[in-house]
Order: structure tokens, then C-alpha cells, then sequence
């Protein structure tokens, strides 16, 4: 078989120079819409529609989320490359704290971004000791609307902080947040107390601030997911502590209802499954996603009612 070395000489040079260009691609850091916006980031999902609510029809204004938004909470997230590039341009990042960020804390000195922790920096006194000393392990304290709209104010004010120009926009648009908030807040009230319940079960962390929101005493928490377990001695604790009361039955819609032959145990019961907002929804934008969780949990409330 003759070769011809010319040939190949240049396919295996066509090769190299292929094989660069992707490792360049592969290896490039991700960048914002623009290198001349302001970047901001924001570590998971609930932050995310938070500061794309705020920053809405600011056109210097890059808003990403840092992880993916399919993973949920972050409890046992691992930083990837590509995430700490991202973290490296960021402007801003905002976090939602409680605990929440725990794989980006060795991190944080690092940074050049302004870093806003969105509990610390805008709760007040009422929250914080209300976060130290009933859920200190528990971060999911945007399933609270008063406790979020502390947080939506929070990203206003850094926001404002990095970005003067801007200010009377981020400000208008986080008060019209709030005030939506707020009114959706009240119709879910509103849709709890129809119900007539003293008393929750819950079968997710995330629904602690639900609970507590509605004014509910917990009677018991049987974690369902994220490779949480229970024994049968907790179960049991729990059926006699719901024996004859009036009992709400608290579940986050990720995961299947479990343990309903509870609710013979209870005088009078009702089960939802709520939507804790860390996930997109198909056909709903980002930037809505929290409230359209809202509202979906105060129709679960009234059909449980009806």
C-alpha cells in the first residue's frame, strides 16, 4: 500500500488544530450577556427569581443562577469548574443564608464580588432570633412571604449598593414585588384558615416555615427525601401526639405522600402536597416562579377546604 506522507502530515496538523480550538472552547469561563453589565449571581433557584424580580428592565444588569436550577436545594451540592468560573466575574452574589450555602463558605474570601447574605442583611430582630433558635438547620426560610419579602428588600439594597444609577428602579420593583407577595400571602392565609386546623404534620423541612407562617403547631416531622429517613418508634410518637386533633398534613410536591394512614388518627385532617419553589415550571418565567408557587399552594389549601 503506497502512503502519502503529505497527506497526512497535514490531516494530523488539521487535527491539532481542531483539537485546540475545542479545548479553548471547553476551557473558556462563562461569561455574562456582556462584559460591560454588571454580573450578578445568585446561588440557587428562590435567590435567582428573587434578583431577576428586582433587577427587571435594568439593561446593565446581568442576572444568573450559580447552580443549575434541576438541582434544587443545595444541601450536598458540590462546587463544579464552571460554577467557580462564574463565582470569578460575578459583581454581586447573593446568598440566601441559614446555612443554605454551606459549599461556598471556604470559598467566600476569595471572591472580589460584594457578597449579600439576604437573611443577615435585611431580617430584623424578630426573624433572627426566630432563625437561631427554632431552625437553625433549616434554610429554607423563603417558604416564609414575610421572611422572603426581608429577602427581596436585601437584594434591593445591594442592588442599590453596586449600582447607583439604578436605584429608583430597583426600588420600584421590589416594593411592587412585595406588595404582590404580600397579597398572595393573604389569600393562602386566608385559604389555611377555611381549613380550621390547629396542628401540622410535616414531611419536609421546607414546610417548618409554612407551619409556622399559618400559625399551625407542629405536632411532628417525618422527613421524606433527600436520603432523610424516620423510625417506626417516631411514627408512633407522632400518632399519639395528632390523636383526636384537627391536623394539617405538610408535604413538598417533589416527592411521593407517604405515611396517610396518619390521618386516622386525627378527628379531622387534611393532606396538601405545596410547591417549595426551587424548581422552574414549565410555562411559567423564572422571575414568576415564586409566586405562581404562592398561588398554586392557596388553590391546594381551598381544595383541601372544599
Amino acid at each position: 500500500m503506497k502512503v502519502r506522507y503529505g497527506q497526512i502530515a497535514w490531516l494530523l496538523a488539521a487535527i491539532v488544530v481542531v483539537s485546540l480550538g475545542l479545548t479553548a472552547l471547553c476551557g473558556v469561563k462563562p461569561t455574562a450577556a456582556s462584559e460591560d453589565k454588571l454580573s450578578v449571581v445568585a446561588s440557587f433557584y428562590p435567590m435567582y427569581t428573587a434578583a431577576l424580580r428586582v433587577a427587571e428592565g435594568s439593561n446593565g444588569v446581568a442576572v444568573r443562577c450559580l447552580t443549575q436550577p434541576s438541582v434544587g436545594c443545595v444541601h450536598d451540592h458540590q462546587l463544579t469548574p464552571t460554577e467557580r468560573a462564574v463565582l470569578e466575574q460575578a459583581d454581586l452574589l447573593i446568598l440566601n443564608g441559614a446555612g443554605a450555602e454551606e459549599f461556598l463558605e471556604p470559598l467566600l474570601p476569595q471572591l472580589s464580588a460584594t457578597v449579600v447574605n439576604t437573611v443577615a442583611r435585611g431580617r430584623s430582630s424578630d426573624h433572627e432570633d426566630h432563625e437561631d433558635h427554632e431552625h437553625h438547620h433549616n434554610e429554607h426560610i423563603w417558604m416564609d412571604p414575610a421572611i422572603y419579602t426581608v429577602q427581596v428588600m436585601a437584594v434591593c439594597e445591594a442592588l442599590c449598593t453596586v449600582d447607583v444609577e439604578n436605584m429608583a428602579l430597583y426600588r420600584q420593583n421590589a416594593e411592587r414585588y412585595v406588595s404582590e407577595i404580600e397579597a398572595a400571602a393573604a389569600e393562602f392565609s386566608d385559604a389555611a384558615e377555611a381549613l380550621n386546623l390547629e396542628k401540622a404534620v410535616l414531611f419536609h423541612d421546607s414546610m417548618a416555615y409554612v407551619a409556622e407562617s399559618l400559625g399551625l403547631s407542629v405536632a411532628g416531622v417525618l422527613p421524606i427525601g433527600e436520603e432523610q429517613g424516620f423510625a417506626a418508634a417516631e411514627v408512633a410518637a407522632v400518632a399519639d401526639a395528632i390523636r383526636g386533633q384537627a391536623v394539617l398534613f405538610l408535604y413538598d410536591d417533589q416527592y411521593p405522600l407517604q405515611m396517610t394512614q396518619l390521618t386516622a388518627y386525627a378527628e379531622r385532617s387534611a393532606v396538601v402536597a405545596l410547591n417549595s419553589a426551587v424548581r422552574p415550571v414549565q410555562g411559567v418565567e423564572d422571575k414568576d416562579t415564586w409566586l405562581w408557587a404562592l398561588r398554586n399552594n392557596t388553590q391546594k389549601l381551598k381544595e383541601a377546604a372544599a
